[in-house]
């Protein structure tokens, strides 16, 4: 149906744009290879034949709603007004009118433009606009071109990786949501299990499953917890619509530290409570644990350490004790902002040495609201200063104490470091729950299933 390729070149290319290097990387896993590189001019047919196959498939299909309407249904935010799939005349027109207006559609040009692609430099097969390239300009609107050019000159292969594009997508909220990185590794690996999830979503014959909170970024914690390699570039969720309706791109990323710290914490056995007390950390009485972290991650990722401050300080205080989860969270967050936030390591090191006395003072009050006057006092800066003064003054009176109680390194680092001031108290709050803990100052609160069960609603935590 495309016709053949000049044997000695390769069908498909990687390109700057991310939206091709994703279809691309879909294409190859429905012709059965590991990458674009290895297709050949026979397997990019038979790809592509596949492709138009599926959807010759909804011929016969009225509602997308109805059994076999996956295409359908999907067409409307990929290809808006696509030849014969989703035409405002398709209701009038017999299922083999259907099948030969799609064919037509999906059939590449005998003869193309005089024009190199716009993505790869490769001989072109044609102009295309909105109902190919998503996110393309319609040529409604068009008033740069002469009548009848649609726009972007763009090879066969291009076209079909924007063709395999929605294959390497998944549909949530009428929205195409895809993971996108310059580390071709990853796409090889992400890419065609996203592949087998929409095969598999478009042989349902039911609605699908109402999707949760921030169903989208969930979505992607799913896919990083799945990779098995190390992450070597930052991780991008493209949200976007195709819809003739709501045309939009909302792109939200993970740098690299951050993608792989995620990926490793999932996957870690060393520390095999972290992750799910993390996920617990995030739990709110309407949003799963796994939503919130997925949306903090994606969207405001110095909340991540944030949260678990409150969570483990809350138990703390409330139960008067240590909770469980102190020990396996606190070293989470202290990676966390070392390995995420980038806080140097020398600070949080000075940072805990502080925690130590702190604790050690503490520890020496071992009667109940101790911890909480503690955390009381550590909620405002200015009564946070007034104690640790107050604690200097009796250091210094002590027989045999070497040092100070609170170096000027730490104050500054503490109450004047360029805006992050209230990273570093939180790292010594956790610090003073972790030094408590390895003094085993007062006991863990027990596990207690009806007060504090996990709610996940994918199983990412379990």
């Amino acid at each position: 149906m495309g016709g053949r390729m000049n044997s000695d070149q390769s069908p498909v290319v990687l390109t700057p744009h991310p939206l091709q290097r994703v279809g691309a990387y879909a294409l190859a896993a429905l012709a059965g290879v590991d990458s674009p590189e290895e297709m050949t001019a026979e397997s990019f047919e038979r790809a592509y034949n596949l492709m138009t196959k599926h959807l010759l498939l909804t011929a016969r299909v009225e509602g997308s709603k109805d059994p076999g309407g996956f295409w359908l249904g999907a067409s409307y935010t990929y290809w808006p007004n696509a030849s014969g799939l989703n035409t405002t005349n398709r209701k009038k027109i017999s299922p083999d009118e259907r099948r030969e207006q799609m064919r037509a559609w999906r059939t590449f040009p005998e003869t193309g433009p005089d024009a190199p692609c716009m993505l790869c430099g490769r001989a072109s097969c044609g102009f295309y606009g909105k109902v190919d390239l998503p996110l393309g300009a319609s040529t409604s609107y068009r008033n740069t071109t002469v009548p009848g050019h649609d726009g972007l000159a763009l090879c066969r292969g291009c076209l079909a990786s924007f063709h395999a594009l929605p294959y390497g997508c998944s549909l949530k909220g009428g929205k195409a949501v895809t993971l996108h990185s310059w580390d071709d590794e990853f796409l090889a690996r992400a890419v065609p299990t996203q592949v087998q999830r929409t095969k598999e979503a478009a042989a349902l014959t039911t609605a699908g499953i109402k999707s949760g909170p921030y169903a989208r970024e969930v979505e992607a914690l799913r896919w990083l917890r799945g990779y098995g390699a190390r992450i070597t570039e930052m991780v991008e969720l493209f949200v976007f619509s195709n819809s003739n309706k709501e045309q939009t791109l909302d792109i939200h990323g993970l740098d690299q530290p951050l993608a792989e710290w995620l990926r490793t914490t999932m996957q870690d056995t060393r520390n095999p409570d972290g992750f799910r007390y993390l996920i617990r950390a995030h739990q709110t009485e309407k949003i799963p644990g796994t939503a919130l972290l997925a949306r903090n991650a994606f969207r405001n990722p110095p909340a991540v350490a944030q949260r678990v401050v409150s969570y483990l300080v809350g138990l703390a205080v409330e139960k008067d004790a240590l909770p469980i989860e102190a020990r396996p969270l606190t070293e989470l967050c202290l990676s966390y902002v070392t390995e995420v936030l980038h806080v140097n390591q020398r600070d949080v090191d000075r940072v805990k040495e502080l925690a130590a006395r702190v604790a050690g003072v503490l520890a020496a009050k071992p009667e109940r609201g101790t911890l909480k006057s503690y955390e009381h006092m550590h909620r405002e800066s200015r009564r946070l200063e007034g104690w640790l003064k107050e604690q200097a003054v009796r250091w210094t009176l002590q027989p045999d104490q070497e040092g100070s109680f609170v170096t000027d390194e730490q104050w500054r680092l503490l109450f004047d470091s360029d805006g992050r001031s209230r990273l570093h108290r939180d790292i010594l709050l956790i610090s003073v729950l972790q030094e408590l803990s390895q003094l085993n100052w007062l006991k863990g609160v027990p596990e207690d299933p009806d007060e504090r069960a996990d709610r996940d609603d994918d199983g990412l935590s379990i």
